[in-house]
């Protein structure tokens, strides 16, 4: 199954019958439709229809078309033709965390979430960036990274879009690149590092990776470089 892309339209199906399907997910944000005879559920039904077992093991989250994603109890009543009501996810959890993009209030029973499946929730475009306010300055997500929704502050999430250009520095000295990915060898040709050196990302961690020949790099701001010769041969 693949991840449904946000839209503006209703998830919510009646059929001819008088049959109401609705999505559902679980933490891995892969939907599948769920049908009731009924327009109005509780909570527990909600979760049965998705497969979780036993109920209280889980929590039941609503997201609603405005983005905002809400838990609702096992004994809740949901109106499933009520204007809003979007999809539902089903997982196992506990503790919810509460968080805010853009002022939209979200709670996720897991302590981290990638950072593609909040601007999901928040129905980013495909050109804004997921950003945490801090009083340092902001802190850029990449798709892929993990928010630590457990963290402080992380109620200031929003929505940016990137600038056209980023900083990225080659042994300290800074280079303005257009966003975007390039390969081993155009970095190093933009870096113009020695004929034959290789060249190395520099980790967050401060370890040093050695990227192969046509490797793609999807550049972002900070991001540091090195090199070095093949082995064997002196600098």
């Amino acid at each position: 199954m693949t991840q449904l892309a946000p839209t503006e339209e209703s998830v919510l199906d009646r059929d001819a019958a008088g049959v109401f399907s609705v999505e559902v997910s679980d933490k891995d944000f892969q939907f599948r439709r769920v049908r009731f005879d009924d327009r109005k559920v509780v909570g527990a039904q909600i979760a049965e229809a998705a497969g979780a077992h036993p109920i209280e093991a889980f929590v039941i989250l609503r997201h609603l078309r405005s983005g905002e994603l809400e838990s609702i109890r096992p004994t809740e009543a949901v109106d499933l033709a009520e204007e809003g009501v979007e999809r539902f996810f089903i997982m196992r959890g506990d503790d919810l965390h509460r968080f805010t993009v853009e002022g939209l209030s979200m709670e996720w029973p897991k302590a981290k979430l990638a950072a593609k499946h909040i601007k999901f929730l928040a129905k980013a475009s495909d050109d804004q960036m997921l950003v945490l306010d801090t009083e340092d300055g902001d802190v850029v997500f990449e798709d892929n990274d993990l928010v630590d929704l457990a963290a402080k502050g992380v109620e200031r999430l929003m929505l940016r879009r990137p600038p056209k250009t980023v900083t990225v520095y080659y042994k300290e000295a800074p280079f303005e690149l257009e966003r975007g990915v390039y390969t081993t060898e155009q970095l190093i040709a933009i870096f113009k590092a020695p004929a034959g050196y290789l060249l190395d990302l520099i980790e967050r961690d401060g370890e040093f990776r050695e990227l192969k020949p046509g490797e793609l790099i999807k550049i972002r701001e900070g991001m540091e470089f090195s090199s070095h010769p093949p082995a064997g041969h002196s600098s």
